[in-house]
């Protein structure tokens, strides 16, 4: 599978910043990544092939409780939104997004740890 455009754009933008960033296009790929990379934080899509991102956001926390996660979505449902909280996501961030706007979510997040 190849990566969209969005996600090389994202990586481009994330790694130029001076973030180190491993990808993964599925839930079942994430979660392996999750055992080689020990990430800071996480930018999780509710939207994957494989399991969905609300199902991963569980295995990850199962795995990690501490892992902070960033739920990225074009879903606008608040009902998705509070359960994503409340599944111990940190963050959510609706699409499109600016990078400024990005940059501010992944600031903030990491300085609260």
């Amino acid at each position: 599978m190849t990566k969209n455009r969005f996600e090389a754009v994202l990586t481009t933008f994330l790694t130029g910043q001076g973030y180190q960033v491993a990808e993964a296009e599925s839930g079942p790929l994430a979660l392996a990544q999750l055992e080689i990379f020990h990430p800071d934080i996480i930018l999780l899509d509710i939207r994957m092939p494989g399991m969905d991102g609300l199902q991963t956001l569980q295995k990850f926390k199962a795995r990690d409780s501490e892992v902070l996660v960033i739920m990225v979505t074009a879903t606008t449902d608040d009902d998705i939104a509070q359960e994503t909280i409340q599944l111990g996501a940190c963050d959510y961030i609706i699409k499109p997004f600016s990078f400024e706007q990005l940059q501010t979510h992944l600031a903030v997040r990491l300085l609260m740890g």
